[in-house]
């Protein structure tokens, strides 16, 4: 790399399509305490775990009795 010349960051379509979703992911991150404990945010929360149960539930393999 030449002196002086720095590298730019995720460039292609991949980064550009998470960016909006990235940057809300990382700011979610760090105000997490304040998504936990704020009685605002307890529905917002509680669809999130909801959406996450769900998936769960759904991704095991049904075995035959």
């Amino acid at each position: 790399m030449a002196a002086g010349v720095r590298k730019r960051g995720r460039a292609g379509p991949a980064a550009r399509a998470m960016g909006l979703c990235g940057q809300w992911l990382r700011r979610a991150w760090q105000e997490r305490r304040l998504l936990l404990l704020e009685p605002r945010y307890t529905l917002l929360v509680a669809a999130c775990l909801c959406l996450a149960e769900i998936q769960r539930s759904t991704g095991r393999p049904t075995w035959p009795r």
